[in-house]
């Protein structure tokens, strides 16, 4: 599964991939530690425990619960961040989140919202799924560009516990449907 778009392309993850997705959580950990709810110990950061991480993703995805990516300059295939569209359950209702991260050598040149836009389109074409909801710290202005340039729209606040700390994120959500006021962007 690879999508492309003007310099950049997403793909799915592979097990080989393992030893390029431990440099790039090794590289940005302070930074994706900060925003992340997910528990991280010293264990998750070894080649064992991405090629795990990376065993997880691909069941999920043939359970239909999550679709990783990782995010790969076209002229070089160098590694540049990674999305993921997972499904989650809350009080007997299911909703799609995003989630994704940049490379720190990479901020502010605009990759991510091209992938963003890659996910957009195989979320609504492919998967037929109708909202996706992601969130933001407040201070993370670049985050919070990324995704209004994008199209979705505030939807409120809402607590996550990031390394044991509840953090208010603001909440952006965007629908997909054609009879909506917002669409995935062309």
């Amino acid at each position: 599964m690879r999508f492309q778009a003007e310099r950049i392309y997403i793909r799915a993850w592979t097990v080989e991939d393992a030893a390029l997705l431990q440099g790039f959580q090794i590289g940005n950990r302070e930074e994706i530690e900060g925003i992340t709810a997910a528990e991280r110990d010293e264990a998750f950061y070894t080649l064992e425990g991405q090629t795990r991480l990376i065993e997880k993703w691909l069941e999920q995805k043939k359970e239909g619960k999550r679709y990783s990516f990782g995010i790969f300059l076209q002229d070089t295939d160098e590694l540049v961040g990674e999305i993921s569209l997972f499904r989650i359950e809350l009080n007997d209702a299911e909703k799609w989140v995003l989630g994704y991260a940049t490379d720190r050598l990479h901020h502010g040149k605009g990759y991510m919202s091209e992938a963003l836009k890659c996910v957009l389109l195989f979320a609504k074409d492919e998967m037929k799924i109708m909202q996706i909801e992601a969130g933001a710290v407040p201070d993370n202005a670049g985050s919070i560009r990324v995704l209004l340039k994008a199209g979705f729209q505030e939807s409120g606040t809402h607590d996550v516990p990031i390394q044991g700390v509840l953090k208010k994120h603001t909440m952006f959500t965007i629908s997909l449907n054609d009879g909506g006021k917002q669409r995935a962007p062309e």
